[in-house]
């Protein structure tokens, strides 16, 4: 079942000139939009065109979206305070879980790990993050879903077809039992979480059975070898339109992995490009890996100004944002949504 979410636009009124950014240039007028961070990390941006030097890494983009780890802490914040930071302080529009398969550290079913803010620090599990999400987000209406990290390294060898089935059934409120068996028959009490999984361009010619298919919300796509394929951006989501039909899709740029430092033309074609599909309807956000490669911290000077993002972002993105209040059809509950202007389907 869909919600939708209609989005009403108010421009910005300072929209920024075509000329060359200075460091003395005022920052466009911010709003959060669908651009976010796989990550959130505590550090801080660097100054120059209009943005405040040592400002909170959050603050100083205004990121709209956060996926955040389901383990015990990341990057230097608990779980708990990337709920709270989330869902109150930085009030973002939508909060997903990041959850960790085997291959990853995880462990498909975990039942002690029931802490509802304190998941464990190693292999938490999988089921109990689906169930944690779903009675989070009870309290946290910006929490859309949760996305299964490098879902093709386990699935279908460590994580069966009935294993997806049991986290689909999890998220969306059925009951689950302190061994962590979900009764697949009990009422759904939180249907409007979606699951996802991530996918790289080199699992583009793997088929997904029909049975898994039909238990997915939706894909989180990334390139891993993203200084050589950017340029096949748009045709690798029309492939994986046509893999995952009728189905969300989270797009995801990299500044840096742990095996590249891609350039910086391919992270700005692919905001580029997203944005412009996001406009379209065609991808439901955008989300950078990570912010601590962004950081004052983390990364060198010179990397901040190869990037140019706050120029960047001043150009393309922050002035056709708005504000706006949308209502939950489905919840009846009311929060802060800042878009462009369109109908979303969620």
């Amino acid at each position: 079942m869909k919600k939708v979410l209609t989005i009403s636009l108010v421009l910005t009124s300072c929209l920024l000139s075509q000329s060359t950014p200075t460091a003395q240039t005022p920052s466009p007028t911010k709003f959060k939009g669908f651009l976010g961070t796989y990550h959130p990390y505590g550090g801080t941006a660097y100054g120059g065109s209009g943005w405040k030097e040592g400002e909170l890494m959050q603050h100083a983009f205004d990121f709209g979206q956060n996926a955040i780890l389901v383990k015990g802490s990341h990057l230097g914040y608990t779980f708990e305070q990337n709920i709270t930071n989330s869902c109150s302080e930085w009030d973002v529009n939508r909060v997903y879980g990041i959850v960790l398969p085997p291959s990853e550290f995880g462990a498909v079913n975990q039942p002690k790990d029931s802490d509802l803010l304190k998941p464990f620090e190693k292999e938490p599990g999988m089921i109990q993050a689906a169930h944690r999400f779903s009675e989070l987000s009870k309290r946290c209406p910006q929490i859309a879903g949760v996305i299964i990290d490098d879902f093709f390294n386990d699935f279908p060898k460590k994580m069966s077809l009935e294993d997806i089935r049991d986290m689909k059934d999890a998220l969306m409120g059925k009951t689950i039992d302190g061994d962590g068996n979900v009764d697949n028959t009990s009422p759904v009490t939180t249907p409007d979480l979606k699951l996802y999984i991530v996918v790289y361009e080199h699992h583009l010619d793997l088929k997904v059975e029909p049975q898994a298919l039909e238990l997915l919300d939706g894909v989180c796509f990334w390139m891993w070898k993203q200084t050589e394929h950017y340029k096949q951006f748009d045709d690798y989501l029309e492939t994986v339109s046509r893999l995952y039909p009728n189905k969300d899709v989270i797009a995801g740029v990299y500044v840096r992995h742990s095996r590249q430092v891609p350039i910086a033309a391919s992270v700005h074609h692919i905001i580029e490009r997203a944005i412009d599909l996001y406009a379209k309807g065609r991808v439901n956000g955008l989300l950078i890996f990570s912010a601590i490669w962004l950081s004052r911290e983390e990364t060198k000077r010179e990397r901040w100004d190869e990037l140019a993002l706050p120029q960047f972002l001043g150009r393309i993105y922050y002035p056709f944002l708005g504000e706006g209040v949308g209502a939950s059809l489905m919840q009846k509950q009311k929060h802060r949504l800042k878009t462009r202007s369109f109908q979303l389907a969620d």
